[in-house]
């Protein structure tokens, strides 16, 4: 498993008002976090921020001790630390599921990377060849979360990720990411629900634009 800290200093972020005013937070491999928040707090800014796809006001961030300047590229760093997973899938309707997993291995010009791992963890070998506008809900975010492990990440960043999923299906997702951060891969996890924040090690609460215990 890669080895990663993440150091978040006193992050400030405004669009027409501030949003994000002092975020303090630290992460590594042994951080499974959840951040929870009303709508409207900021939770999906500071994760856009903490996966490197939004800039930031002021601050420092800091990856593995080097500084991260805000508004550059980073995009083969995100490629090959990060692996993201959305309420919504964002899964491409035209393409098949091994086809939606495989597409970070495009990018990354990796091959099929750990295919064969990912598909049976998840238990969607049946899936792969099928595309994935038939899909249930509890099918589609099992192959969104193989696109987010199909390189190794050293850290998932989950926003909402049980938000559109009944009970079961939300406790294959919650043990999957048990496993996960045992293996040593880090977790964060962005939600307004309290009982599947309950499940992280650690939680915050992002009010008035800071974390607070």
């Amino acid at each position: 498993m890669q080895q990663f800290e993440i150091r978040l200093e006193h992050i400030r972020k405004s669009y027409l008002r501030p949003v994000l005013t002092d975020i303090n937070l630290t992460l590594n491999n042994a951080s499974y976090t959840a951040i929870v928040g009303k709508s409207g707090s900021g939770k999906s800014t500071l994760m856009n921020i903490l996966g490197l796809l939004e800039s930031f006001d002021g601050g420092t961030y800091t990856f593995d001790g080097e500084e991260i300047v805000s508004g550059k590229d980073y995009h083969k760093l995100r490629l090959s630390k990060f692996g993201f997973i959305y309420q919504s899938y964002n899964l491409v309707p035209t393409l098949t599921c091994e086809e939606n997993i495989l597409l970070p291995t495009l990018y990354a010009g990796t091959g099929a990377g750990n295919l064969d791992y990912v598909v049976q963890t998840l238990g969607i070998e049946q899936l792969l060849k099928v595309h994935v506008n038939v899909l249930s809900g509890g099918e589609k975010q099992r192959v969104a979360i193989a696109r987010a492990l199909i390189l190794d990440p050293a850290l998932l960043i989950a926003d909402e990720p049980t938000g559109n999923l009944d009970p079961a299906n939300r406790e294959v997702v919650f043990d999957l990411f048990e496993s996960e951060h045992k293996k040593g891969r880090g977790i964060v996890m962005i939600t307004h629900d309290a009982a599947a924040a309950a499940r992280a090690k650690t939680v915050y609460r992002l009010q008035d634009g800071v974390l607070q215990p």
